[in-house]
C-alpha cells in the first residue's frame, strides 16, 4: 500500500510542478515541503488545503486507498 506522501509527490510529477514551485506556492522552504514528500514531517490540514489547490485534487485522491 502506497502511504498519502508518495501520492503527494506523484501529483506534483503529474501536474509538472518542480518542489521549488510547489514551496514557493506554500510559503515553506524547498527543503521542509521536500520533507512533507518523504514523509519526514507531518502535513498539517491548513496546508494539505493549500496543496491540493496547488495540485488541482480532492484530498480525497491523495488518501484513497489502492487495491
Amino acid at each position: 500500500m502506497e502511504n498519502y506522501y508518495s501520492k503527494i509527490r506523484e501529483y506534483r510529477l503529474q501536474n509538472n510542478h518542480t518542489p521549488e514551485y510547489v514551496a514557493i506556492q506554500m510559503e515553506m522552504s524547498v527543503k521542509k515541503y521536500e520533507k512533507i514528500e518523504q514523509g519526514m514531517v507531518d502535513l498539517k490540514l491548513s496546508k494539505l488545503d493549500q496543496l491540493v489547490k496547488i495540485l488541482g485534487i480532492k484530498k480525497s485522491q491523495i488518501f484513497q486507498l489502492d487495491m
